[in-house]
């Protein structure tokens, strides 16, 4: 019996490693033009981690910048959503609406 019988040779392994790259090829080029803004936050993601990610000083000041302006926008948007609710339901709390129609 052949020993290599089961496995594959170099040339089929970089035949599927070729149509691996035009697949994801296909796919990139795809989502640029239909969503940049993923591909785009995409590339920044893998340049964040490739240029050292938090463990350089400017990855732990950009990481540290975001934490801060998300929880920022996130403490905004909680606040504004409470007065909206507040403003819905008359501003009566558990949302019972006064009943002052004599």
């Amino acid at each position: 019996m052949n020993a290599d019988a089961g496995r594959p040779n170099p040339g089929d392994v970089l035949g599927a490693v070729g149509d691996a790259a035009s697949e994801v090829g296909a796919f990139m080029a795809n989502l640029i033009e239909e969503q940049p803004a993923v591909a785009l936050l995409g590339a920044l993601t893998a340049g964040f981690i490739a240029g050292g990610g938090l463990v350089s000083p400017i990855g732990t000041r950009i990481t540290a910048s975001t934490i801060r302006a998300t929880l920022g926008n996130v403490a905004t948007l909680v606040a504004l959503d409470v007065v909206r609710r507040a403003m819905d339901h008359g501003g009566q709390p558990g949302g019972a609406q006064s009943s002052d129609a004599e």
